[in-house]
């Protein structure tokens, strides 16, 4: 089941807070190629920040082929209870 939309925005400001850009500037296809701030670090700091607000497990494989935010936002889906 994906997330609901007041779910995404949880998760889009998850995101923005980690990478300390606006929430506007956070959408599905958001990845590392169109948001600089973006890198390996940046990945797995929103990785541990999401799993600390969901109070979830993302299995490390699937977080490792996450490209974008709607690819995050699935994992975070398949994730929760």
């Amino acid at each position: 089941m994906p997330l609901s939309p007041e779910q995404f925005d949880t998760l889009r400001a998850v995101v923005a807070d980690t990478l300390e850009v606006g929430p506007d500037e956070i959408a599905p296809e958001t990845c590392a190629a169109t948001l600089p701030v973006w890198d390996s670090l940046a990945h797995l700091m929103i990785i541990n920040a999401i799993e600390q607000r969901f109070a979830i497990k993302i299995p490390k494989i699937t977080a490792y082929k996450v490209k974008n935010v709607g690819e995050l936002a699935d994992a975070v889906a398949a994730a929760l209870p």
